[in-house]
């Protein structure tokens, strides 16, 4: 590849390497019949996504028993309904989660770049399925929310990720499809560049002026050289 403008990239997982909505919203649907509560849309659950486990199932619960996501949920519903999330995510993560079209083959002619996967979600979770379709063999570090101290919208990961590559943060680039990862990146200093095809709008994501947007991934060798 030509030289590019960045040292390193790094990376979202959820609604940007993979697709993994369908997942994620089987799985709480799961959790909440478990208990006896109504189920939440797909699109409910895409919009809980981005702040972790816990605050995705508080969330979730918020919305099925009150009609309201920000209501405050019952600490040991919450904590019994956390485990039972993860229960069943850990059964139903690969069901139909899939790479992005293009994520691999992008990914391969980036190879000569210092890589990053930088995810909210539970390590674990971030490790297998990156595992199973073979992209963790892209990049130098993968972390997951619990990985450190600090998740996103912070931006301790971006600048852990960072020093251990040994490159200024304004020499990379930080993608996602969440106002989380932009808030994140632009607080270290980082380029940042939303994709569209995720779990947020094109327009909430303009909203925190990201430095580039693109429709699909592949076009982020047209914007890196």
């Amino acid at each position: 590849m030509t030289k590019s403008k960045f040292q390193a990239i790094l990376f979202d997982l959820d609604g940007t390497l993979v697709d993994s909505s369908r997942d994620i919203s089987k799985s709480i649907n799961l959790a909440l019949n478990n208990f006896g509560y109504e189920p939440i849309t797909q699109k409910q659950s895409n919009s809980f996504v981005g702040d972790g486990i816990l605050m995705l199932v508080k969330r979730a619960l918020g919305k099925s028993i009150y009609g309201d996501q920000q209501h405050v949920v019952d600490a040991d519903l919450l904590a019994k309904a956390d485990k039972v999330y993860r229960d069943f995510y850990s059964r139903h993560l690969l069901d139909t989660t899939i790479p992005y079209p293009g994520v691999a083959n992008t990914l391969d002619r980036l190879s000569d770049l210092a890589l990053a996967v930088i995810s909210n979600k539970a390590a674990v979770y971030v490790k297998e399925i990156m595992h199973h379709f073979q992209l963790d063999k892209y990049f130098r570090i993968i972390l997951g929310g619990d990985s450190l101290d600090l998740k996103k919208p912070d931006p301790y990961p971006l600048l852990y990720v960072a020093q251990q590559f040994n490159i200024a943060p304004r020499q990379c680039l930080m993608v996602g499809d969440s106002e989380k990862d932009i808030i994140a990146g632009k607080a270290a200093g980082m380029n940042t560049c939303a994709v569209t095809y995720g779990m947020r709008s094109e327009k909430s994501l303009k909203e925190h002026q990201p430095d580039f947007i693109l429709s699909d991934f592949a076009s982020i060798t047209t914007i890196i050289r």
